[in-house]
């Protein structure tokens, strides 16, 4: 079997990239990677022969595009990575391209014979918009999405023989939306258990609640930090740690002054953060299954959550599910915690099994396994 994978961002960069990553090596593993195509890469396992890369101009592009906040310049990116990949494409058995990366090459696969599987790392893109708008809106903010992204992304998803998606909550949006269920293919993401493990010895400190991910209204960090507030501990901490996003800054710096949080900023390595905190907070409002719930759980941290983050948790087993935007929740779930040492130490105990059960290596098997069934008459 021979598969072209195709994705615009960086392979093995973090993110998507390293999803991707792990996909491609179990590809490879299996000698089923014909090409790999990509913005740009990160030296790896991989083959440098099996690898085309469009270089300077997607990183040129995608460091730009962050400063961008009507998201255009992504939208230009992706156009221009799809237009060189689709001269790329040599006859294969499966292309496999990320979502919104490759509306042209998938036409030329399919011209081509191949089957092909578009991967879909968020929610149906119509739910998606629609309850980030809301969510905006709830803030005093607009919510910017190139109506020309959204029309590719869209016909990508109705060209595809599969849409190959993260979690549960994700198949529940494509259904509500009418996506035909037949063409769904479900694989959870996974985690690095060797990197991401609990701490070898314990280290005092205060009660500590850990959140990882962009600073952003679509994570929900407003409702924590509403939370955090009507909590009013002052001998605990709240650490903040990622990339804050300009047009959530407004919203933010609300919360800027507010006792025992520690605004951390973007740190590329986190595992030692996730080992010093006790507890792991992550109300986000849209996710398609967020990566950092499962590296969380992997360093034995009760995960306190949303439905719509797609994350493996089970309510009252490794942690808790609470309701997007419920502030009285949030804030009981995490004082129950703080109040039950012996609850946090069973679930920290099922959180990271619970992880062991998700690895990387599982994950691309199980990708591995899906696309031979593809294959088959």
């Amino acid at each position: 079997m021979r598969v072209i994978y195709s994705i615009g961002a960086k392979f093995a960069g973090g993110g998507i990239g390293t999803t991707a990553y792990y996909a491609v090596r179990g590809l490879h593993g299996h000698g089923m990677l014909q090409r790999l195509l990509c913005g740009s890469f990160r030296p790896s396992e991989i083959p440098r022969e099996k690898i085309q890369a469009l270089g300077l101009p997607s990183r040129a592009l995608r460091k730009l595009a962050t400063y961008d906040r009507r998201h255009y310049l992504w939208h230009v990116h992706n156009v221009l990575f799809d237009v060189w990949a689709a001269r790329r494409l040599v006859p294969a058995d499966i292309f496999h391209v990320w979502h919104n990366h490759g509306l042209r090459s998938l036409k030329k696969a399919k011209a081509l014979g191949m089957v092909t599987v578009v991967q879909r790392a968020s929610t149906h893109p119509l739910w998606q918009a629609r309850i980030l708008r809301e969510e905006y809106a709830r803030w005093g903010l607009k919510f910017h999405i190139p109506p020309a992204s959204l029309r590719r992304g869209l016909a990508e998803l109705d060209l595809a023989d599969y849409v190959l998606i993260p979690s549960e909550f994700v198949r529940t949006t494509f259904l509500e939306e009418g996506f035909p269920a037949e063409k769904l293919l479900l694989i959870p993401f996974g985690v690095d258990t060797a990197r991401f493990r609990p701490s070898k010895k314990a280290i005092s400190h205060p009660f500590r609640l850990l959140f990882v991910g962009q600073v952003s209204i679509r994570k929900g960090l407003p409702y924590l930090l509403e939370a955090w507030q009507r909590l009013s501990w002052r001998d605990a901490e709240l650490w903040i740690v990622g990339r804050p996003s300009a047009e959530s800054a407004p919203v933010m710096n609300r919360y800027r002054a507010l006792p025992g949080v520690h605004w951390k900023g973007h740190v590329s390595d986190p595992v030692s953060l996730f080992q010093q905190a006790d507890v792991f907070v992550f109300p986000t409002v849209e996710e398609g299954s967020a990566l950092v719930t499962y590296e969380a759980l992997a360093c034995g941290l009760p995960v306190v959550t949303t439905p719509n983050a797609g994350s493996v948790v089970r309510d009252g087993v490794e942690g808790f599910i609470v309701p997007i935007r419920e502030v009285d929740a949030l804030a009981g779930a995490l004082e129950q915690l703080r109040g039950d040492e012996r609850l946090r130490r069973e679930m920290s105990k099922a959180a990271r099994t619970r992880a062991e059960a998700f690895t990387w290596e599982q994950c691309s098997e199980q990708l591995v396994k899906a696309m031979q069934c593809l294959m088959e008459p």
